[in-house]
Parts: structure tokens; C-alpha cells; sequence
């Protein structure tokens, strides 16, 4: 007759299992997993460093609406001799309580000369979207 120890080692499911080990692979990749699909499917980079600096007319151009989770955003630009003179909002529609935050932005843009201004803290959604609809107006001039 065996041993209660022999008994152990001839039994596979009796033997310790390195379960901490495997359990912290599978968290690392689906932290991985996650944070790779996020940046790299849901939020993709998007271009904003576009500018007016090789337009010598004075022109005016509408971009595409930008629809976001909280409303629609679309820009008309007027730009002379490569500097944005005016931006007129033709959409811009937020949560209640953030309309405040559309005139802001219109100074931030103004201000940078580019849909390459900093987020405005609380309203950054309406920001990413208000950057998105200057770029689309800002690729538009010729």
C-alpha cells in the first residue's frame, strides 16, 4: 500500500498550484489589451496642428459638423494673409451647462492660431470636439 505521500504525488490535482503566477499574466494583458484598444481603435490621434499660415487671400470656409455624445459641432473660419480672423459657430450645441465653454474655446482658438490648444478642464468633450471642427475648417482652406 502507498504512502499518503506517494498517494499525493501520483494524484495531479493533490499538487500546489502556481495560480498567483498565471493570475497575474492574464491582468498585465487585459490591462494591456484594454488600454492598447482605447488609445489605439476607440481614440484614435487625430490631427490638430493644422494652420492658415500658407493662405495669402482672405477666405472663408466651412467644416464638417462634428458630432460628439453631447451635442454637434460646426465651425465657419474666416482667415486673411494666413491668420484666422473669425470663427463663427454654426452648430454648437453641448450638455445644459456648458455653453458657456464655446466662447472660451473661440478665444483659446483664436489665441493659438491652430486647433492646437490646450483642453479646457471640465468641458473636454466639447473641447475635442470644437478642436476636430477647426482642423476640418482649417483643412479647408486652399
Amino acid at each position: 500500500m502507498p504512502s499518503s505521500r506517494e498517494a499525493d504525488l501520483a494524484n495531479p490535482y493533490s499538487q500546489k498550484r502556481h495560480w498567483a503566477v498565471a493570475t497575474s499574466v492574464l491582468i498585465v494583458a487585459s490591462v494591456g489589451g484594454a488600454i492598447g484598444i482605447n488609445f489605439i481603435w476607440l481614440n484614435p490621434v487625430t490631427d490638430l496642428g493644422g494652420s492658415v499660415i500658407n493662405s495669402t487671400t482672405t477666405q472663408t470656409v466651412t467644416g464638417d459638423a462634428i458630432v460628439y455624445q453631447f451635442g454637434t459641432i460646426q465651425l465657419e473660419i474666416t482667415a486673411t494673409n494666413g491668420t484666422i480672423e473669425n470663427i463663427k459657430e454654426l452648430q454648437a450645441s453641448t450638455s445644459s451647462g456648458w455653453e458657456q465653454s464655446i466662447p472660451l474655446l473661440r478665444e483659446a482658438a483664436l489665441k493659438a492660431q491652430s486647433a492646437d490648444f490646450g483642453n479646457m478642464s471640465g468641458a473636454t468633450f466639447v473641447t475635442e470636439a470644437y478642436q476636430k471642427a477647426l482642423a476640418s475648417a482649417i483643412s479647408k482652406l486652399s
